[in-house]
């Protein structure tokens, strides 16, 4: 069962269809939130977005750890 929260693309189709990007298991009449951004709201959340994953791929690849693979190599 769907247990948490989460975030996804979705294009509206028009008369009440909303197609999302990926597929996903829900339940059949499951309540759902769509959120409808601005044109500016978009852009600041893909800004955001791309940010936010630039510090955790930082994270991820300037680290001690990986240190040992740059000698090993």
């Amino acid at each position: 069962m769907h247990t948490h929260s989460q975030t996804l693309s979705a294009t509206y189709k028009g008369d009440r269809i909303v197609e999302l990007c990926q597929d996903i298991a829900l339940p059949k009449d499951v309540k759902v939130f769509v959120v409808i951004p601005g044109q500016n709201d978009e852009m600041m959340l893909r800004s955001q977005l791309q940010s936010a994953a630039e510090i955790a791929f930082a994270r991820l690849w300037d680290n001690e750890g990986d240190n040992v693979w740059n000698e090993y190599l």
